[in-house]
């Protein structure tokens, strides 16, 4: 067992060894390619990544939802028009409350030009014979 144990230390040492020496080549050759890059350069290549157009109404149910039930997993249903003035984001949680597991839909009413919340409603999806709030 002692004999087995020293080969693989021995293999492991010699493998590891070879590893270092491949990274610290790889390193050196591509310092030697590596060009100076500015940063207009990395800003036009890498545009940062803005939030959808729901994040702030996101966040918000997440707050409200947080408030009451145990959060564990949500999705983002879609925004629609219920009146003129009067626009709906909904999302659907997957939440946890006195040991139940449910899905809960979170609708946020609000004015789509000032974004004035008019209305946040919590409301358990009716699924089969799930327990009713």
């Amino acid at each position: 067992m002692d004999r087995i144990l020293a080969v693989l230390l021995i293999i492991w040492f010699g493998w590891s060894g070879s590893l270092i020496a491949r990274v610290e080549a790889s390193a050196e050759a591509s310092a030697e390619t590596r060009t100076e890059i500015s940063t207009e350069e990395i800003f036009v290549k890498y545009k940062p990544v803005q939030d959808p157009g729901y994040a702030k109404w996101s966040r918000l149910a997440f707050q409200e939802a947080g408030k009451l039930y145990t959060l564990l997993d949500y999705k983002y249903l879609g925004r629609s028009t219920i009146a003129p003035g009067v626009a709906q984001q909904q999302f659907r949680f997957w939440v946890r409350h006195h040991g139940v597991e449910f899905p809960l839909i979170v609708s946020i009413r609000y004015d789509p030009i000032t974004e004035k919340v008019f209305t946040i409603d919590m409301e358990q999806e009716k699924r089969g014979n799930l327990p009713i709030l």
